[in-house]
């Protein structure tokens, strides 16, 4: 749990920061962000039944504690974030926890119209090995010595796809080009201004610079992952609710939404995917898919624009 602990702390803090900045807030060091955390682990564990401390279990503990540190430091509720992944724990999808829930769990449980589960966990867990080897056939992939490929693709179909279609190692090698570009010396020459002001007629004008084949910036910058015209597109904003990797779908038994759907209030659009658990991304009401402006595992950030749908 620490470890993974340690891993996701330096992006949640600088992602929690970047909110921080906007909304004029003070900043966290990692001290402080590292304190929060551990305070509130130490609240999260026997309230969700203490759950044993191994994966994955270790890991829905530390997640959700940095959930509720991340929201209540945004000024919203403690538990008003709890992913999927986390529920199917709390709800006794893969066994009985060790204690009793909170009853403030229960509660929101209630609330949300889920069910605790008392039967065989391995009903839970149907045999899906046939429907991913069809897959791999059909795309020509190796199922690997032993069947590991196999084994791999059905626990991961999401990172697998990203890692055989090379997604995976182009977002590394990007990601790896960025810091390296970060850590070299500048040795750049003064700045030049990229806005000037200029009066006309008594009138002032904030004028955008370019330099050479430079293009001047546009006073609206282009939404990112989306299309530059996303305003004039029919439909509401369906926002990121946190900063990951957005999916369509998360395992072979779902099907993806696509532009022209008819979707109910409380239907699954996706997910987003953030510290290796999964938040679904639900319709608030009835409408049509007019947009959907991401690609299965594009990295998002809190509040980008991911989906427009045409209320009924």
């Amino acid at each position: 749990m620490m470890g993974s602990l340690m891993t996701d702390l330096e992006e949640n803090l600088a992602s929690l920061n970047k909110w921080k900045k906007k909304n004029n807030q003070p900043e966290l060091t990692t001290d402080q962000m590292l304190i929060k955390l551990f305070d509130e682990v130490a609240y999260v564990w026997p309230k969700v039944g203490y759950p044993t401390l191994v994966t994955p279990f270790s890991q829905y503990v530390k997640n959700l504690a940095l959930t509720n540190v991340i929201q209540m430091e945004k000024g919203r509720e403690r538990w008003s974030m709890i992913a999927d992944n986390i529920w199917d724990m709390i709800l006794g999808k893969a066994g009985r926890l060790p204690g009793p829930l909170a009853p403030e769990i229960v509660a929101l449980a209630k609330e949300q119209g889920r069910e605790f589960m008392t039967t065989d966990p391995q009903l839970n867990y149907p045999d899906d090995l046939d429907v991913y080897r069809e897959k791999m056939r059909a795309n020509g992939w190796e199922l690997g010595e032993d069947e590991e490929e196999l084994f791999e693709y059905s626990m991961h179909p999401a990172q697998y796809e990203a890692y055989k279609s090379g997604k995976a190692k182009a977002d590394f090698e990007a990601d790896l080009a960025k810091r390296k570009e970060a850590e070299q010396p500048k040795s750049t020459p003064a700045e030049m201004p990229k806005t000037i002001t200029v009066s006309l007629n008594g009138q002032n004008y904030k004028l955008n610079v370019a330099y050479g084949d430079e293009m001047p910036v546009p006073t609206a910058a282009p939404v990112s992952g989306g299309s530059n015209d996303i305003e004039n597109l029919d439909g509401e904003d369906i926002l990121a609710p946190l900063e990951g990797k957005f999916y369509r779908i998360k395992d072979a038994q779902e099907v993806a939404k696509y532009v022209g759907d008819e979707i109910k209030k409380g239907d699954v659009l996706g997910y987003i995917e953030a510290m290796k658990t999964y938040n679904a991304i639900r319709a608030e009401f009835d409408g049509t898919i007019t947009a959907i402006l991401f690609n299965s595992g594009d990295p998002v950030e809190e509040d980008d624009v991911i989906i427009k749908i045409a209320k009924k």
